[in-house]
């Protein structure tokens, strides 16, 4: 494991985040957005409004880079309704990283300068298809090739009517302002049921070897590049979980 202490190149880090970022939009547009586990993603992705950012830390126990990047998008004057962190060096298991994001949102809610603007949801590539029901598939849908955190400003989850469960079970991570105003009549059924529930349909029709495949696929391209870029600097690198 690359130790958190070390201070990265420069050049490493440029290339590193290069790469994480590929990576990520990959399973984007060839998970989320083709088999539909996000409706809105294709127009906010082309519409640039969601911002990206590549976290450093290798340290489940640091939490003062996330917190600056919180910080960072809570204070901008355009402060973005959504924002993913990705963490392409921490090396921990899903139920670590969601362990890891509960503090985080701890330290944040309860700090000082208080950052309580947006809602955490945990993605992580360590899942498997779960199809006994909708709730247990959501880790599936959110198989990011790097542990992520998505983050929605608290102030437009407050304005979705149908969502009972904060990002628990809504791919928010390219809601534009429009696709938020489209939401504001109430559905039949709530919003997290109705999404959870196409997504494990989408999954059982599509066939989880279909998805799996493309998702081993953009992990086998992720180490690939990890691969050639730590030997291009002379570094080793973490492994994954």
């Amino acid at each position: 494991m690359i130790d958190s202490a070390v201070t990265l190149p420069q050049d490493y880090a440029r290339d590193l985040q290069r790469v994480t970022l590929a990576v990520y939009e990959r399973y984007a547009e060839e998970v989320v957005e083709r088999f539909g586990f996000c409706p809105w993603a294709r127009a906010a992705r082309e519409s640039g409004e969601v911002v990206l950012r590549v976290v450093f830390s290798a340290n489940p126990d640091e939490f003062n880079e996330s917190l600056d990047v919180l910080g960072e998008l809570s204070r901008a004057p355009d402060a973005p309704d959504i924002a993913l962190l990705l963490y392409p060096l921490l090396d921990v298991d899903r139920l670590a990283f969601e362990d890891f994001a509960r503090r985080l949102r701890a330290h944040a809610e309860h700090g000082s300068p208080k950052l309580d603007t947006y809602a955490m949801a945990a993605f992580h590539p360590d899942a498997t298809a779960d199809l006994s029901h909708p709730d247990k598939l959501v880790p599936y849908v959110r198989r990011s090739p790097d542990p992520s955190l998505q983050l929605v400003r608290n102030s437009a989850l407050s304005g979705i009517k149908g969502l009972t469960s904060g990002t628990a079970f809504l791919d928010v991570s390219a809601l534009s302002a429009e696709a938020f105003k489209a939401l504001a009549e109430p559905p039949p059924k709530a919003l997290r049921e109705r999404i959870a529930e196409q997504n494990l349909l989408t999954v059982t029709q599509t066939g989880p070897a279909v998805i799996e495949a493309v998702l081993a696929d953009i992990a086998s391209d992720r180490e690939r590049a990890h691969q050639a870029l730590l030997s291009s600097h002379g570094r080793r690198g973490p492994r994954r979980p």
